[in-house]
């Protein structure tokens, strides 16, 4: 059975358990630093599901699995691979590159 988005959000907000603490003067920051941790925590969950699939594949081919992990690109597929880095980098600093955002020295006067 797959859960979709808003089952995942309505179970989590169900099972919050009180008011959540504020541990920063600034609520801002605090926020910013709960979306990081809880990027951490996917980031986490994927890289475990990456690793079983690693272990898998590598039993199934009767190779070690360090096999797997240590294959190199070359040619079409490196370029799409780093092609596809940059992108991600962009989506991910686009508030830091996106020339209509003032700086916060600015936005201020």
């Amino acid at each position: 059975m797959t859960t979709t988005s808003a089952e995942a959000l309505t179970a989590l907000i169900l099972s919050a358990r009180g008011v959540r603490p504020q541990s920063l003067a600034n609520a801002e920051a605090e926020e910013v630093l709960n979306i990081a941790l809880a990027l951490l925590i996917e980031l986490s969950v994927s890289n475990d599901r990456i690793d079983r699939l690693e272990r898998m594949v590598a039993a199934l081919r009767d190779e070690p699995v360090s096999a797997l992990r240590d294959v190199r690109y070359d040619g079409e597929a490196a370029q799409e691979r780093q092609e596809a880095m940059e992108a991600l980098l962009a989506r991910v600093l686009r508030i830091m590159l996106d020339p209509r955002v003032q700086p916060p020295a600015a936005a201020a006067s």
